[in-house]
Formats: C-alpha cells, structure tokens, sequence
C-alpha cells in the first residue's frame, strides 16, 4: 500500500537543480557532508510537507513512508516536535553521467528529510527482481504480517535454498545431496500422527534433513533420556514442546523436509556412552544438514524462532517511478533501503544477541553450509556463496577475495583443502615456525584462524565447564581432517611452540568451579574466559628459535575412546630444555624490587640473586601474581635490532645493536624431585644472556 504522494512520484516536470553543500546525516557520517551528493544535478519531488504528515501516512500503512521514518529512528534524531513540524521531506533523483558525460540509466533515489536544524538523506537502491521473487514480494508487501513466521518469509526461505541448490557450485561441492542421517532423528510427518513428531532410529539410512540450533537457557527443555526414549519413539505431541521447537517442526513441515536433529531429543542425555559418540559427531551433523535453523534472539526453548517486526520497514517497496525524458512509468521496480543492520552480524562483543553467546554455536555456525537465522530484527539467509534477508532478498554475494586465515580456514571446514605436514616424530617434534614454503606458510595462517576462534571461543558461554572440548571437538575434527595434524588439548602438535605462548587477561580469576580437572595448565582450556594468541607478533621467520625447547613428546588423553577430541583426563608435556629460577614483583617485598629497578618501574620480573630487572611476568589468574618465585623456560629467542633512537626492527642498519629476547613458559615445580611442574603464565625476559651457563635439563609439564 502507497499514500497519494508516494503513488505519483514523478520527476518528469520537475526542475532540475544543483548540489549546494549541505551538511548530510547518513549511517557512516552523522553531521558531515556526503561526497557522492556535493555537487551532482538532481530532481526533486516534493513529498510531505511536515514530518508529522510522514508520521501519520506511515500509521496509515504507507509502505514507502514506514521505511523513511524507521530509518529516521535509526538515526536517532532529536528535534523537538514544533521543529518535527516545520520540515519537509523531499525525494530526489540525481543525475549522474559518466566520462562522456552520457546519462546514466537511475540507480537509486534519494529521500532528504530538511528540518531546520539538518538535511537527513536516506538512500533507496532501485531493484528489479526476477519475475517470480518480484511476485513474491509484491504478495508480502501487501499481506503485512508482523510476525517474521508468516506464510511469505516460508516462501522466502524455499526461495533462498533452491537458489542456492540450482547456482551456487561452492555450496554444493561442500554438501552430499543424501547425507547418511544422524543415529536419531526426529521424523515430523509420521503417518497417520499429524499433531506429532516421533524419533527414529535412522540404521544407516541416507536423505536430506535439517538441524536446529538454539539456547537451552534456564528454565527446562524436552529432552531424551533413558526412561523416556520409549515415548520419544512413540511420538510427541508438538503442542507439549518448547516455542523454538514448535516452530522448527513448522518451518521443516512447510519447507517439506521430513526429517529435524535437534540436540536434546536426538542425544540420551543421561548416557554417558552415547552422549560421548553423538557429541563427537555434531560437527558432522551440521555441516552435513541441509540447512541449519538458528533461533538468534530467544534466550531458551520459550523464545522461539519468530518474533514480531515491521514488516513494511523491511520489505523491498514497490513501486512505478517517471524519470525525466521516459515518457512511461518504470513498471515492477522496488526500493529498498541501503543499510541492513540485524543482529544477526554481531557475532562478537558485548552485544551479541543470545544464541552467539553460547560456545557450543561457535561450531554450529561455522560449520553449517546453511543457516536459516531468526532474529528479533528479521529473517534472513547465510551461505557458503551469498547473505539475503527480508531486507536484501535478491542475496549479496559474500567477499571472495578474502586473504589469509579466514581463506584457508573456510577451504579446511568445507573439505576443499588438504594441507601436508612434514613428518612429525613421536619421540621429536618440530616446529613449523622457521619454515618458509608457501605451504607451510598457509599452514600457519590456518593456525593463526585456529587461535582467532579459541579467542572467541572463551568469550562464550559453558553450563557444563567439561564441555571445553567436546563443545569444539567438530571443528577440531574437521582441521585435523585438513592437515593430519595431531590435537593436544586444544592445541597442534606441529604448531605447539606458539600455540603454548597464550596470554590471559589481566583480569582473570582462578573460580572454585575449575577445581576439577578438565584439561592441562599449559593448554588455553585451563583458563575460565577467553585468552590471546600473540603469535603474529612472535613469528618474524628467520629470526625466531625454537630449539632450546625441545618437546619429546606432546600427550593428551580423553575420557571417551568414542571421542579423541572430546573431555580429556590428563595431558603432558616431556621437554628438555633451560630453567632458570625469577622473582615476580610481590607486594611484600616492594622496597627490594624499587631499589634494583632504580625506581624506574618498569619490569615485573627480577632475579634477587643477581639484583637484576629480567623482564615481565604475566601470570594466568590473578591468585598467581602473589607467587614469589618462578621458574623460567625459554620456548622461542627471538633476535631483534634495537636502534639508537629505541625502535626495535628487523632491518638493518648502521649504528644498531642486535638483542635476543626470549618468550617463556613461567612454571611452578610441583615435585621437584620428580621435575614435574604446571603453568602459572608466560615471560617475557628481555636479554637472553640472562640464561648463559645453564644446561638443559628433561622436565615434565602437566
């Protein structure tokens, strides 16, 4: 539906006029003056006289109308009503040629919103859509259902998946058309029981089905165990079931897909044997599903996957156009807004919505080809190939020139890359740092996005702590799949002398809830929160050595055979290597540390022996700062060039100084006649002269 105004926009008798420089409220310049609209010739159509005529034709349903006064709201402006009613809002079309100064055919017109205090510009990109989406969109723009579950959104959602089955190769190449079906899947058209779901036993069948992702929360969820698996197979009613259940079964009803994995009902929750062989195959169920529903927004099963929206605020606007010099109306165009915010995009962060705070999800997100995503703000679509939304449902196509990690990583979880590894001792490791082929070089970029997602990671949440590992077991499997590589509590034997280099954050706390083992201390898992990886800053190839640290052997062992990357038990490390005793600096003994750093207070690390500042000490929690003695064992030199100014560098140069500093493991001995020690954080020592004289000797880390 369109007001009389937004019916009759027509720029063929209007006026044409030059840019003034007007300072422009956009999305990307609150205030400033946009450099796209300075100084272009445009048309104007004179729309609403005040901004509350906008207001009142918007309530009235006014498609065109309701998205310029969201996106005023968005922009979050605060004029006062008596200066609401004194602006206007005008729609423009600028006129842009190229070089040879030939007209271009109209891409986009432009709604200025002029109120005395500011212009306010809001962008709307021409559209014309394929016969049968255009259809479709015309259908929902004039059947307005709030709720994002409506009829039209389903359509949208078959729209986006068959576009994605019939043309997008990368996607398909990642996916088998009749995947092998989970152990248990729930069946939601079982004969003869319409208003039921049963859970099957699949035995080795093969076919297509889909999987949900989604908050468990606080409050109770349906779920299987062992005394009720006989009245899962039986049937459940889907009225007796969680919202975000409820509205899984729709969408695979209406989508016509028969079969739904969902984690609660397909695991026995209360057998350990089977909880273990199922969590170690997650991974491989959502990657393997033909799409993966995620509930983005609901906090548990009570939320579901709908919510209420706007639907004319989203929904591309239709609508017939007169430019100048076309003597017709531009039939079956769209408008649709420029910016498309959701939450859906806010994947890190204080501000993520409640299904990308659970650690868990880090998996299913990543490894889904997929994703079906409700959120509160709308519905929307994300693919190996494209993103689409209510908003942009013609589909954006995903950067394809990404670089580096991010590259290698999406090739490693879709199977499309093997990685060689040179070979790897049981009884000797090597590190791949000083290698410097191109493959070893992308082996490393592969570990650096290993470590960008252990960061992430620790940022979300766990309900069972020993969840650690099995919680990202999936993705670990599938890395390991890519490189042969051996995991090691978190960690890859052929990466493990930078991967051992984390660092917690300074405001970590050892919690009571960590009492009980669930992995060792040299791995990142041993921290409750998140950690870094400053490896890129550790790696200079051809300045870095790592064989003062040798590693013998690199073990870890799980709780479950059915689970090699799942809870572990125990885990060790058998280096020979250097250790040298050092003084953290402790609140009792203040005095002594100012007098040997001359005040300076600079170094947190000190050898009293020798009264000498070595460097900084940066504990794992903070009840190991009040440590008062350490022990230190270099696992990578690092040769730097310190020149007369204080720079350090790697070039040359004359009247520069060379300087080898060394990154440490700092211990703590836990037998010391048995040369058993744990972690209590890293060093940083600053001149590794400070180890001259001493012998490797063989230790144990646990």
């Amino acid at each position: 539906m369109l007001c009389n105004l937004c019916r009759s926009i027509d720029f063929r008798h209007s006026t044409l006029h030059k840019e003034a420089r007007i300072g422009f409220v956009t999305w990307d310049t609150v205030g400033q003056e946009d450099a796209a609209y300075k100084s272009g010739e445009y048309y104007v159509y004179d729309h609403h006289p005040t901004i509350e005529a906008l207001r009142v034709a918007a309530s009235g349903g006014c498609h065109l109308c309701a998205q310029i006064r969201s996106e005023l709201f968005h922009l979050r402006l605060h004029e006062s009503d008596e200066e609401h009613h004194r602006g206007k809002v005008e729609i423009r079309y600028y006129r842009k040629t190229d070089d040879a100064k030939r007209i271009l055919p109209p891409k986009e017109i432009v709604a200025v919103v002029r109120t005395p205090i500011r212009d306010v510009k809001i962008v709307f990109i021409l559209m014309k859509f394929n016969p049968s989406l255009a259809a479709l969109l015309r259908e929902k723009a004039s059947n307005v259902d709030p709720n994002s579950g409506c009829e039209e959104n389903i359509k949208l959602a078959i729209t986006w998946l068959n576009r994605c089955l019939t043309t997008h190769e990368l996607c398909t190449l990642s996916t088998l058309p009749y995947p092998a079906l989970p152990t248990r899947i729930l069946d939601v058209e079982p004969p003869g029981r319409p208003d039921c779901v049963c859970l099957r036993s699949t035995e080795g069948c093969h076919g297509p089905y889909i999987t949900l992702s989604h908050v468990w929360g606080l409050t109770p969820t349906t779920t299987t165990t062992l005394p009720t698996l006989g009245y899962r197979m039986a049937g459940v009613p889907v009225r007796s079931m969680p919202r975000t259940f409820q509205d899984a079964v729709r969408i695979a009803k209406e989508m016509s897909i028969r079969y739904l994995w969902i984690d609660s009902l397909c695991i026995i929750q209360d057998c350990l044997e089977d909880w273990a062989k199922e969590s170690s195959k997650m991974g491989e169920y959502y990657k393997n599903s033909l799409f993966t529903i995620a509930a983005v927004s609901a906090p548990d099963g009570s939320g579901g996957c709908f919510g209420i929206r706007d639907p004319l605020a989203l929904t591309p606007c239709p609508i017939d156009i007169c430019f100048p010099g076309v003597m017709e109306r531009h039939p079956s165009l769209f408008l649709r807004l420029d910016m498309n915010w959701d939450p859906v995009d806010q994947t890190s962060g204080f501000q993520r919505p409640p299904l990308w705070q659970r650690a868990w999800v880090v998996q299913e997100r990543l490894l889904s080809t997929r994703i079906l995503r409700f959120s509160d703000a709308q519905m929307s679509w994300k693919c190996c190939t494209e993103e689409a939304s209510e908003r942009a449902p013609e589909g954006i196509l995903m950067l394809t020139s990404s670089t580096g990690g991010d590259k290698t990583l999406q090739q490693a979880l879709l199977g499309l890359r093997k990685f060689t590894l040179a070979d790897i001792s049981d009884n000797k490791i090597s590190s791949g740092v000083n290698s410097t082929s191109k493959a070893d070089s992308e082996l490393m970029e592969l570990y650096n996005a290993w470590y960008d997602l252990v960061t992430l990671y620790g940022k979300c949440k766990l309900t069972n702590e020993t969840d650690i590992f099995p919680a990202i077991s999936g993705l670990a499997t599938v890395i390991a799949n890519a490189t042969g590589d051996r995991y090691v509590a978190g960690l890859w034997q052929h990466d493990l002398h930078r991967g051992l280099l984390w660092t917690a954050p300074s405001s970590t706390n050892a919690l009571p809830s960590l009492r009980n083992y669930r992995s060792p201390s040299w791995s990142w898992a041993s921290l409750k929160g998140t950690c870094n990886f400053h490896v890129r800053e550790v790696l200079q190839l051809g300045k870095v050595r790592t064989s003062l640290f040798a590693i013998d052997q690199a073990q870890s062992h799980a709780l479950s055979e059915a689970n090699p990357f799942g809870e572990v038990i125990s885990g060790e490390l058998r280096i020979t290597g250097l250790l040298r005793r050092a003084h953290p600096k402790g609140i009792d003994s203040e005095k002594v540390f100012e007098e040997i750093s001359k005040g300076e207070d600079r170094e947190t690390l000190f050898d009293l022996e020798q009264r000498l500042p070595i460097g900084y000490y940066y504990p794992d929690n903070n009840d190991r700062e009040y440590l008062t003695e350490i022990w230190c064992s270099p696992v990578m030199t690092e040769e730097r060039i310190k020149h007369p100014w204080g720079v350090d560098s790697l070039d040359g140069g004359e009247q520069t100084a060379r300087t080898v500093d060394a990154h440490c493991l700092a211990l703590y001995p836990l037998s010391r006649t048995d040369s058993i020690y744990m972690r209590v954080g890293v060093v940083w020592v600053l001149d590794f002269g400070w180890f001259e004289g001493r012998e490797a000797s063989s230790f144990s880390i646990i």
